[in-house]
């Protein structure tokens, strides 16, 4: 299958750069085909493709060149790829997974439960299964939350930080976290219309992010990371995920999430500057809340207190240092990535899902 898959890959890329089209570095999945300001984009996901262009005749032209080397089907205007649900209006494109979300309360037989605001109560501590507590069928829920995990990379980052909070039991699940994943999909039941809108005039029209870390939670004292990215007033990019190392401060902690979210900030810089969408004048800012760990990366000199960090982390300063990054400083009740650290109370909670583009579609 490997095999397959490789000389298919080696196939179509042969096939298409035939026509013109160059394959993007920062991502093999995506064509790009220019003609002066214009362009036609072609997205691959094993044999689903979606075509993006500026012009209705460029538009034309890519599905010709792809119906000229393959048997395929034109379902014209997308309404779905890869279980995602898109939506165009007149000022927005959105995506949501309203009807994956259906198909799961209807088989868990919640499709009719009541909602609650948030996917967590902030009022319950989470803890481990006590020894000798028998796991509850950790199969079922380790399917569930393979089904929550898809909706959260997809299309809800909302439900992020849950879904990998209760990933850390997935091994022995006790009736709590079994209690957990089920307010989940009662919260997904009040919120299933939900998705990401994209406008078409933001108030925002640069690509920015939000980094924040959870220092060192109750299980194994390792903290988290979190950081979303948005673009159009809509998140494109989100991670909610364990530090590898166990910081010894909240500043070393917030350092390392401001690090890593910056790794995937480069990226994005690729990714667009290879699709020229992307200001070549302007640095992406990225804005954190803890001031140590900022201060940091403006001001590489020596600290005492920071010595011990790892060197791989301090690869940023460079990048801060000649202005390709922007790290600034936002306010602790702005930091939209906050929802992805931890379980938040409702009214904060629905501010910063707002933040992030989320609403009813």
């Amino acid at each position: 299958m490997k095999q397959a898959g490789r000389e298919w890959n080696i196939e179509f890329n042969s096939k298409l750069t035939k026509h013109g089209y160059k394959r993007l570095f920062s991502d093999p999945c995506i064509y790009i085909w220019c003609v002066g300001d214009d362009f036609s984009i072609i997205t691959v996901w094993v044999d689903d493709i979606l075509i993006l262009a500026t012009m209705i005749a460029l538009r034309d032209r890519t599905i010709a060149d792809i119906e000229a080397e393959w048997e395929v089907t034109n379902i014209r205007e997308p309404t779905k790829i890869v279980g995602i649900e898109i939506t165009v209006n007149p000022d927005s494109i959105a995506i949501s997974s309203k009807q994956y979300i259906e198909t799961i309360l209807r088989k868990e037989g919640l499709d009719s439960s009541d909602s609650v605001s948030t996917p967590l109560d902030p009022n319950v501590t989470l803890i481990p299964n006590p020894e000798g507590e028998n796991g509850s069928q950790s199969n079922l829920f380790a399917r569930l939350l393979g089904e929550l995990q898809y909706i959260a990379n997809a299309t809800r980052p909302d439900i992020s930080y849950a879904v990998n909070r209760l990933a850390s039991y997935t091994a022995n699940p006790s009736l709590q976290h079994n209690m957990a994943i089920k307010r989940i999909l009662r919260y997904l039941s009040g919120t299933q219309s939900h998705g990401i809108v994209y406008k078409t005039n933001p108030q925002q029209k640069n690509l920015y992010g939000y980094a924040d870390a959870a220092y060192g939670n109750a299980d194994n004292n390792k903290s988290i990371t979190r950081y979303v990215f948005l673009v159009a007033d809509g998140a494109i990019t989100w991670c909610s995920k364990k530090q590898i190392t166990t910081a010894l401060s909240s500043t070393e902690a917030e350092y390392v999430a401001l690090s890593e979210s910056v790794q995937e900030a480069c990226w994005l810089q690729s990714l667009y500057d290879e699709l020229s969408l992307l200001p070549k004048e302007l640095p992406t800012l990225v804005l954190g809340d803890n001031k140590g760990a900022i201060a940091m990366m403006k001001n590489p000199q020596f600290h005492k207190r920071s010595k011990h960090i790892a060197i791989r982390w301090h690869w940023v300063q460079d990048l801060v240092q000649e202005g390709t990054i922007n790290v600034d400083s936002c306010r602790d009740p702005e930091q939209t990535a906050d929802v992805l650290t931890k379980a938040l109370p409702c009214p904060k909670h629905k501010k910063h899902i707002e933040d992030m583009g989320l609403a009813p579609v």
